[in-house]
């Protein structure tokens, strides 16, 4: 008889499926190995990924300049 057997749960924010993305340098070479392979395998899904980074690039920067002036 099969039996269903609840999956491990982690961190979702940090986990891309199977593979757990850490935040730190190695975790970032494996998000941009990640972006590059999709970039070339699936190609309609460019302007995602563009917009995405644009995003994701402008929120960075937003909150980079709001907590910068916290610490001073």
């Amino acid at each position: 008889m099969l039996t269903y057997k609840e999956p491990p749960r982690g961190d979702p924010a940090r986990s891309f499926g199977a593979l757990n993305v850490p935040g730190t340098r190695v975790g970032a070479i494996v998000s941009i190995g990640l972006v590059v392979m999709c970039w070339f395998a699936l190609p309609d899904a460019r302007f995602f990924i563009v917009g995405t980074a644009f995003f994701g690039a402008l929120l960075g920067l937003i909150l980079y300049w709001k907590h910068r002036g916290l610490s001073e």
